[in-house]
C-alpha cells in the first residue's frame, strides 16, 4: 500500500493527481534554516494556470457555498463578470508552484506557521498563468524556536500582483532535525 493512498478519494482534479502529497521524498534538497539567505529574489519553480476545476474544486474542500466561486452562469451576473477563486486560494498555489528550489522550506516535514500577513489585489479567475517570485526577507531565533520569513508574491501573465503576503515558519534549523519526523 502506497502512503497517503488513504487520500486518494479526496483528488480530484488534475492538479491534484499530479502533486506530489509525500514531502517526505527528496527530503535532502529541502533548504534548512542554516542555509537560508536573505535578500535575492527567485521566481517558484512551476506556474500555476488556474482553471476552472481548480477553483470550483477549492470551494468545495473548504466547504464554502458562495456561488462567485462554484457556479458560473451566477458569477457571470455579479460586478466580478464571471467566477473568481476564494481570497485563500493562494495557499493552493503556492504549494503547487514551491515543488522544488527555492524557499522549498515551506515543505518541510515539521514546519508550523505561527502566523502570515496577506494583502489580496485582485482576485484569481479562469485562465490566470500565475508566477510566484520568492524573496527570504528574515529569519530569527526566538525561545529555541528557528524562523523564516519571506516575501510572495503572486502576479500573474500580464504583470497584475493578485496576491503578496509574508509568510511566517519555524522549521527545523539541520537535517538532523528534520531526520526525527522521518524516523
Amino acid at each position: 500500500m502506497k502512503l497517503y493512498q488513504h487520500l486518494d478519494k479526496y483528488i480530484a482534479t488534475k492538479k491534484q493527481r499530479e502533486f506530489e502529497r509525500n514531502f517526505f521524498l527528496d527530503v535532502d534538497q529541502y533548504e534548512i534554516w542554516e542555509e537560508i539567505e536573505i535578500g535575492p529574489v527567485n521566481e517558484a519553480a512551476n506556474k500555476f494556470e488556474v482553471t476552472v476545476e481548480d477553483i470550483k474544486f477549492f470551494s468545495e474542500a473548504i466547504l464554502d457555498p458562495n456561488p462567485l466561486f462554484n457556479d458560473e452562469e451566477y458569477a457571470k451576473t455579479t460586478h466580478w463578470g464571471g467566477l473568481i477563486a476564494h481570497p485563500l486560494f493562494f495557499h493552493f498555489v503556492s504549494l503547487y508552484c514551491i515543488e522544488r528550489g527555492f524557499c522549498n522550506w515551506m515543505r518541510i516535514p515539521g514546519a508550523f506557521n505561527p502566523g502570515q500577513v496577506n494583502d489580496l489585489y485582485e482576485p484569481f479567475r479562469p485562465g490566470d498563468v500565475i508566477t510566484l517570485t520568492l524573496t527570504s526577507t528574515d529569519k530569527w531565533i526566538k525561545r529555541g524556536l528557528h524562523y523564516v520569513q519571506c516575501q510572495q508574491d503572486f502576479t500573474d501573465q500580464n504583470g497584475v500582483l493578485k496576491v503578496r503576503r509574508w509568510p511566517i515558519l519555524s522549521v527545523p534549523h539541520t537535517r538532523a532535525e528534520i531526520q526525527k519526523y522521518l524516523d
